[in-house]
Order: C-alpha cells, then structure tokens, then sequence
C-alpha cells in the first residue's frame, strides 16, 4: 500500500542544475579567487544542505551567503522537468499525501514553490535549514512521517543524490531514484534504491504499482 510520497526537489521536480553551476563558479571566484571552481564535486552532494557541502569541499562557509542570494535574484534559469506537473496531479488525484524534503534552506524553497505554483500539492515541505541532521540522516523523514501521518511501509522517498537514497534506508522507507537528475551515474555506483525511474512517465508507472 501507499499512501505518502516524499520528494528531493532539485533534480526531481525542478531543473535548478544550471543555475547551480552558475552561481557555484560566480561566488567561488568572488570569494576564493584563484584555481578552478570545484563544480562537479559539488554537485556530487547534491540533496545535502549547502553548508555541509562546503565542508565536505573544505571550502569557506562565507561562499554560502553570495550563492544563496545569487540564486535567488536568477530564479528564472530554473525550469520544472517535463511531466512532473502531470505527475504530481495524478497522485494528488489518488489521495496521496505529498511532501518535500530539500537540502535547500526554508527561504529559497518557498520562493520557487510559490514562483512556479507548485506549492499546493503538498502537505508539508521540510528544508535542511529546519533540521539538526540534514540528508542522508533519517531526521527529516522521521520528521515528515509524523507530519503525514503516515507509516514507514507506506511511504516511499522520490530522489536523485546518494543522500535521497541512504536517508530513506535509515528511515525505513522504500526509495525510487530518478535517473534524470545531476548524477544518475552516481546513484546507480553508490546506491541501492528498491526502484529506479527514467522519467516523470516511468515515475508514476512505478508509483501506479505501489498503490
């Protein structure tokens, strides 16, 4: 049975890739200077809160604060993927109950739920800014599960980063990655989710024989 879906939001419902490596290199020329941006090891935690990120890359933590607001003032370079608002539509017409779990911070995630009308179809949204344990600890879907009212066994996590996919395993719940995210070829190397899923279509095929 299913009954909850919780979704990554970059890289699953919304193209902000782009957008990403341009603001990752503007900054980190802004606020480091010399040598090449490490932009393909940064989006190899994609799904994990920003800061963390920057601590994995031992990178300065001032590099946060440029960036978020860079990406904020060119919200527009994002793109929601194709069939994802279809998709969303026919879980809520199951009554699935649907949330985000996003390694965003609060503000930027309401600003483009709200800039692509996308908030409604979900119950609550929960950003690593809120959390003590961001992706992959299990907090937030712990945190969710409570929200949603839902079981472990009834729930499956929608993701496209390594985080997505080990966060749903330490909380319990399946896992479908989507392969049309930043690295599929990571997911597939370093991960071991129940389900994989091509795209939007092939996404609610899978969810479709969950029900």
């Amino acid at each position: 049975m299913l009954s909850s879906v919780i979704f990554d939001l970059d890289g699953v419902i919304i193209n902000s890739e782009p957008l990403m490596r341009y603001a990752f290199s503007v900054c980190y020329r802004q606020v480091v200077g010399e040598g090449t941006p490490p932009t393909e090891r940064f989006l190899e935690h994609m799904g994990e809160s920003f800061p963390h990120i920057l601590k994995q890359l031992e990178l300065p933590l001032s590099l946060w604060e440029p960036y978020r607001k860079l990406c904020q003032s060119h919200i527009e370079q994002i793109r929601v993927f194709s069939g994802a608002r279809e998709g969303l539509e026919w879980l809520r017409c199951q009554d699935i109950r649907m949330a985000i779990l996003t390694g965003k911070d609060r503000e930027r995630t309401e600003q483009i739920l709200a800039y692509f009308d996308l908030e409604h179809f979900f119950t609550t949204v929960l950003s690593s800014d809120e959390l003590n344990n961001p992706k992959p600890h299990p907090e937030g879907i712990q945190l969710l599960l409570k929200r949603l009212e839902s079981d472990a066994k009834d729930t499956v996590m929608v993701g496209d980063g390594v985080s997505d996919i080990l966060c749903a395993q330490n909380a319990g719940v399946r896992s479908i990655a989507a392969l049309w995210g930043t690295k599929p070829e990571r997911l597939r190397q370093f991960s071991r989710p129940d389900y994989f899923a091509s795209d939007w279509a092939d996404l609610t095929r899978k969810l479709q024989a969950l029900l």
